[in-house]
């Protein structure tokens, strides 16, 4: 997300992070393992940072169907 709305949120709980990308659990706390994208601590929640996961599914190569 480049400029986010005023009131848009910059993150959320992974929950939110799976629905709005369709990521399982797995792929999500493999790419934060990884560093690939960022995440803050508030207390025990945890809130992923959207636009890293906007960088993240930008960055993997275009689809090729296969000929």
């Amino acid at each position: 997300m480049a400029n986010p709305a005023p009131n848009s949120p910059t993150h959320g709980p992974p929950n939110a992070v799976m629905q709005r990308y369709s990521i399982g659990r797995t792929k999500l706390y493999e790419l934060l393992k990884d560093r690939r994208i960022r995440a803050k601590k508030l207390g025990a929640k945890t809130l992923i940072e959207f636009a890293s996961v906007d960088a993240y599914l930008a960055d993997l190569p275009d689809y090729q169907a296969a000929a």
